[in-house]
């Protein structure tokens, strides 16, 4: 930011002492300049819709976003700037503008005629929203996101409907009683609402939109009450269930059912009673002045709903927007009848998003489709896909094409972000507490037919194309060199943070940290254990990284399935059957290390005993075996990465650090293994390796890290 007027700088600028009040009338001046900024900023993203609304050209361009942020964050570096600080300001700044250009070309391209309203943001004072509840439930919440016009006079408002079903909900749309109505379809932790599919079967609204809500579920009550009084919990249906697990730990309290949430609030307000309690979102609380209890209450961390708009007229999407077409349909009961129809999906290159199966009503055992892709229904290629379609099903039926919420975040370059971490070692801008924290006191050849028929699944004859693990966003197995990094064990929680930190700025793709340590010495340091799976969990949520930790005993796997993302069976286990077998029950990726003294065919074969039981999310870890050379700690087998991509389709990662046992040999092999082909690595790091618990020997220090991610993702 430049001042052309020397008057106008900012006091804090010059060598001034200020006091306080001076500071904070500073910060408020350029608040207010940083506000004038975006504002143009959106004015020029409204020019480039312009500019689109006559071409074919797409409204993203991830390539251009990229190069964006790239930029910056080598400018952001030479100031002194955190890498995840700014890539965090600027994907909010590009999901708005995205917003908006949306929002532009969505209205030009549906006018709305004088006597009826249906364009999907024009939002005027006399539009109503049929909704769920009231002010304060969750559908109030995603209706009002949704209709925040980004174009439109920030004074205006849209009026609710609040409903007590859904069926109200949508009488309401078809009575014309609301122009809109917003209807929960489907939950990351409970699924899809079967109310809700029945409903869209015979109701002739049309889909016209989607919104995608995070879901904080909080315990509330009126002021005076603790958690201890509490003898009865207000909560609509799939709240309840969303929270019931949680809650039986908490409270002995019984739960009873209500139409909605805003229910369970006027519950709470109408009975002045210490003894009730309602579950709410935290916005819901403080608009009807009620104390929080309890905050993020839900089983599962990640709780967002899908909500559908409803409309009696259907848009149309403009062709620079990436949209999304929702489809109801049935088939013959005959064999291969319904991958005859996803075929028609693959043979066009047209992705789903969602499949999903319904009994027909007064027809048993006869199933109903309910069908999500991403495409235009306007596109030729996806019409004549449809024609097809319709051809072969017994009933067909299209509920809407729409604009998709497009929430992809754009990913920089492992390369610039380990430049721009380097940049700001060499500056010395780092503090001495993150670099330095004080001592934690917690304490072959192809295989022949008869040698393959042992580990039949994970053969490349099984499958021929090379496995490919979504982890979050990343895929491991795919075109991207994938790095796992992070502490040998999570000691305490500033040690683990900071690691985090600096894995995620330095374009560590997976956070590492041992949490139960299986250790050849009874006396050395075992682990935190669960509370270190808790502060692993947490430093990786705060960092926006999918973690990886090992697991031990087969009764742990489950419940550290629900915390992990990838799952490790380490060298001493690699032949620990129960373990192998439990592993393979769960829906969790799951990495392999190869045994001290295990054969690459034996390694297989235990990879066989996870794929059996079903999880196919398996990938190996070759990390230096037995020999009789003393050098290093392991003899790091580097001919198992292309001996193994011969013999089978499983992702190969390497871990030098424990090879090698040397933190000077860590970097060569690092490179070495990408060199010979392997999907990714995993090393140890840590803030100060001197004070190391476990492993110091051969942890990275965090300016040893950044130096090698440059290195192995130098272009």
């Amino acid at each position: 930011m430049t001042h052309s007027d020397p008057s106008k700088i900012p006091p804090t600028l010059s060598n001034t002492p200020l006091d306080l009040s001076d500071i904070r009338k500073n910060i408020s001046q350029l608040d207010s300049e940083l506000l004038g900024l975006l504002f143009e900023r959106r004015k020029l993203s409204q020019q480039v819709a312009e500019n689109k609304k006559n071409t074919d050209k797409q409204l993203r361009d991830q390539s251009r976003e990229k190069q964006l942020l790239e930029s910056l964050l080598t400018k952001a570096s030479k100031k002194g700037l955190d890498s995840h600080y700014i890539t965090s300001i600027y994907n909010l700044i590009i999901e708005d503008s995205v917003k908006l250009q949306k929002d532009f070309l969505q209205v030009l391209n549906n006018p709305s005629p004088s006597e009826n309203i249906n364009k999907i943001q024009d939002i005027t004072s006399s539009s109503t929203v049929a909704i769920l509840g009231g002010l304060g439930s969750y559908s109030y919440v995603a209706a009002k996101r949704f209709f925040s016009n980004s174009l439109s006079d920030p004074k205006l408002s849209f009026n609710t409907i609040d409903c007590d079903s859904f069926e109200a909900i949508i009488e309401n749309v078809e009575q014309e009683n609301a122009s809109f109505g917003v209807i929960p379809i489907e939950n990351t932790t409970s699924g899809g609402i079967t109310a809700v599919y029945d409903l869209l079967l015979s109701s002739k609204l049309s889909i016209i939109g989607e919104q995608k809500q995070a879901i904080k579920h909080c315990l509330v009550s009126i002021n005076g009450c603790d958690i201890e009084s509490i003898t009865q919990i207000a909560a609509h249906p799939e709240a309840a269930l969303q929270c019931s697990k949680t809650l039986r730990k908490k409270t002995a309290a019984q739960i009873s059912q209500v139409e909605s949430t805003t229910h369970a609030i006027q519950k709470v307000l109408t009975s002045q009673s210490t003894k009730l309690a309602a579950i709410a979102s935290e916005e819901a609380a403080h608009a009807f002045g009620l104390n929080i209890l309890l905050k993020d209450i839900a089983d599962q961390s990640e709780n967002t709903t899908r909500f559908l708009v409803l409309s009696k007229n259907a848009v149309e999407v403009s062709s620079a927007v990436k949209s999304k077409v929702s489809i109801v349909l049935s088939t013959n009961q005959q064999p291969g009848a319904l991958a005859d129809i996803l075929t028609l999906f693959k043979n066009a290159n047209i992705p789903l998003t969602k499949l999903e199966s319904r009994p027909i009503p007064n027809k048993p055992w006869q199933q109903i489709f309910y069908v999500d892709f991403e495409a235009n229904i306007s596109d030729q290629h996806v019409l004549h896909c449809v024609e097809s379609l319709s051809k072969s099903c017994v009933f067909y039926r299209l509920l809407g094409c729409y604009p998709a919420q497009d929430s992809a975040i754009t990913q920089v370059s492992v390369k610039s972000l380990a430049e721009a971490k380097l940049t700001r070692l060499a500056k010395n801008i780092i503090d001495d507490s993150e670099s330095k924290p004080q001592a934690t006191k917690q304490t072959k050849l192809k295989e022949n037919s008869k040698a393959q028929s042992s580990y039949r699944l994970a053969s490349r004859n099984y499958k021929k194309e090379n496995t490919q693990i979504v982890v979050n966003n990343h895929i491991i197995g795919g075109d991207q060199f994938t790095t796992i990094a992070g502490p040998c064990a999570v000691e305490s929680a500033e040690q683990i943070d900071l690691c985090a930190k600096h894995a995620h700025e330095s374009g560590v793709s997976i956070l590492r940290g041992g949490c139960f340590k299986p250790r050849t010495s009874p006396y050395s340091f075992q682990g935190l254990g669960f509370d270190g799976l808790e502060l692993l969990v947490q430093a990786g949520k705060q960092h926006k990284l999918p973690i990886i930790t090992e697991v031990l005993n087969p009764l742990d796997v489950k419940k550290m399935a629900k915390h992990s993302d990838i799952l490790q069976i380490g060298t001493r286990n690699m032949q620990n059957f129960a373990l192998l077998t439990a592993v393979g029950q769960v829906n969790c990726p799951v990495m392999l290390k190869r045994g001290l003294m295990s054969t690459l065919e034996e390694l297989l074969q235990a990879a066989e005993y996870i794929l059996k039981q079903g999880n196919q999310q398996v990938f190996l870890c070759e990390r230096g075996i037995r020999t009789f050379e003393t050098a290093t700690r392991n003899t790091l087998d580097l001919s198992a990465i292309p001996v193994l991509k011969e013999m089978t389709h499983l992702p190969i990662f390497v871990d030098p650090s424990h090879a090698v046992g040397r933190r000077e040999l860590v970097a060569p092999m690092a490179k070495a293994a990408k060199a010979a082909g392997a999907d990714g690595i995993m090393i140890e790091f840590h803030p100060d390796p001197s004070r190391a618990l476990s492993d110091g020997r051969q942890s990275l220090d965090f300016i040893a890290l950044t130096k090698l991610m440059g290195e192995l993702y130098l272009d």
